[in-house]
């Protein structure tokens, strides 16, 4: 048997619509999940026409409390085994705890964190009954060391790294990995729109999403559990892991001043 059918989630535009090409390129049929069905149509029309995979669309807001048990029914009732599951849907809040917005909070938390273990619940179960599956997470180089003025999103990439982590163990000698990619900061939308955060950042620090999409697929392939996609990001968590937690910290709040 082969791992055909990948569902992606966040799949319209950024490190998730990289996500679809590059699994397209392989071979692989999708599931393509995200808000604005308008994107992923045009994505599902463009990636069957040029790789000749099938590529259906689920238009779906992820931050509802059940939206995970309901599209998995639905691509159950559909007649689609997933055989990838990718994690890729998020949220960045880049505001000062006290000063965040209430609801743009709980959403972030919602989709960061409660959507992805209840994807992953949903999703492994049939995984582990066909004996072989992959699941993707995707955490960030925050998922390493505080973020002062955007520390919920820092602290749900945490708990990523952490819950990925932890179920790769669970589920070994099951034929299911799990693998999480922590990219540094990547040229999407959401670094773009992180309150000009982006100015400060070195252009050896950033990637380009398909670059990093390539690498990790290859990490993904090989059951690798953790992932880290360029040497500066590798030296980065080297530093924050090693440290005094003080000093990181401190260093990262001088930082959030300036940014």
């Amino acid at each position: 048997m082969t791992l055909k059918t990948v569902l992606i989630t966040g799949a319209s535009e950024g490190i998730g619509r990289s996500f679809a090409e590059v699994f397209a390129k392989q071979g692989h049929d999708l599931v393509v999940v995200a808000r604005n069905q308008q994107k992923l149509n045009e994505l599902s029309m463009y990636l069957s026409a040029k790789y000749a995979v099938e590529c259906k669309v689920y238009p779906m807001d992820l931050t509802g409390q059940d939206a995970a048990k309901e599209l998995f029914s639905t691509l159950t009732k559909d007649n689609i085994h997933v055989d990838i599951l990718v994690n890729n849907a998020g949220m960045m809040q880049v505001e000062k705890l006290h000063e965040s917005d209430e609801d743009v909070l709980n959403r972030l938390l919602q989709l960061n964190v409660n959507c992805l273990v209840n994807m992953t619940r949903q999703f492994v179960v049939p995984m582990i009954a066909r004996g072989q599956g992959r699941i993707l997470n995707v955490g960030s180089i925050a998922s390493f060391m505080p973020t002062p003025n955007f520390s919920a999103y820092g602290a749900s990439k945490a708990f990523v790294l952490s819950f990925s982590e932890g179920i790769s163990e669970e589920l070994k000698g099951t034929g299911v990995s799990v693998t999480c990619v922590c990219p540094g900061m990547t040229e999407t939308k959401m670094l773009s729109h992180a309150e000009g955060l982006e100015r400060y950042i070195p252009g050896f620090l950033k990637a380009h999403p398909d670059t990093l999409a390539n690498d990790t697929y290859k990490a993904l392939m090989k059951g690798e559990v953790v992932f880290l996609d360029k040497l500066a990001n590798k030296l980065l968590v080297q530093w924050a892991t090693h440290y005094p937690r003080w000093m990181v910290r401190s260093v990262n709040g001088l930082f959030s001043k300036f940014s």
